[in-house]
């Protein structure tokens, strides 16, 4: 009787092994990527000396920006900032980075908010900064039949991620760690390598490869050292209109206004 018992419990605890091998992935997306315990991330974040390396290590109405835990009230996702400046405005006939060229953390400190990757090797701590930017493209502003619009044919702005130090993305080392894009947190999956780093969010799943849009730079050893991400209307945006990208679907460009002197357009947040 206690050998028939053993061996029903025994099968019970198979059968629930075999389950899980389906259903725990698509329960959380820390199940495959999480190379790192708890404690071996705290590690991590006591060798950098920072406060957070990504949200867990926050309390529960925080998230970690710039290795600082801020107070979730306190992040605005949907900010925007107009390519015009207090001095200089855009008008018809310019491009729309003829005044603002680049934005940084300076224009959009939660959408663009920087960060690092850290890694012990030989009792050495590595530090791999990244911090992003957006790059204006040169598309024009146009009137056709007196209807004003920006120009299509290139990308509108680019999404470009610089990293400190050549990062090798197979390194298991740094699987399971994060990076904040677009005001979001997204763990390097295990499957990540230099020609196809693999991200994980709440949301969704990401896979950035050279591709049509996408653009992997990499030094003379194969790491990488930026990830570039171009986005484009198909279309023309004309007045009232704006051109919300896909792949993230976290930020857009508009344009709101024209006069005489001034074309009012900005990038930000989508909320």
């Amino acid at each position: 009787m206690r050998k028939e018992r053993l061996v029903a419990i025994l099968a019970v605890l198979i059968i629930a092994a075999g389950l899980s091998f389906f259903v725990l992935p698509k329960t959380g997306f820390a199940v495959h990527t999480q190379a790192l315990g708890e404690s071996g991330l705290e590690n991590l974040r006591i060798q950098a000396q920072v406060e957070c390396l990504q949200n867990s290590q926050c309390s529960e109405n925080q998230e970690c920006i710039g290795n600082i835990c801020v107070e979730k009230s306190q992040i605005d996702v949907c900010q925007s900032t107009g390519l015009s400046t207090a001095s200089r405005n855009l008008k018809e006939g310019d491009s729309i980075n003829s005044i603002k060229s680049v934005l940084t953390k300076k224009d959009l400190p939660h959408l663009l908010s920087e960060g690092e990757l850290v890694e012990i090797t030989n009792e050495k701590t590595i530090e791999y900064f990244y911090s992003p930017v957006i790059l204006i493209g040169n598309n024009k502003i146009e009137r056709n039949n007196e209807i004003y619009e920006i120009s299509n044919g290139e990308s509108m702005y680019t999404y470009k991620l610089f990293f400190s130090n050549p990062v090798d993305f197979s390194n298991k080392n740094l699987h399971g760690q994060t990076l904040r894009i677009f005001g979001e947190e997204y763990l390097i999956d295990k499957n990540s390598d230099n020609s196809n780093v693999e991200l994980i969010s709440k949301n969704k799943n990401l896979k950035l490869k050279d591709a049509n849009n996408i653009k992997i730079i990499r030094d003379e050893n194969g790491n990488v050292i930026a990830i570039e991400i171009y986005f484009n209307s198909l279309n023309k945006i004309k007045i009232d209109e704006d051109y919300r990208e896909s792949l993230f679907n976290k930020t857009k460009i508009s344009f709101d206004n024209i006069n005489s002197e001034f074309a009012d357009i900005k990038i930000g947040g989508v909320c």
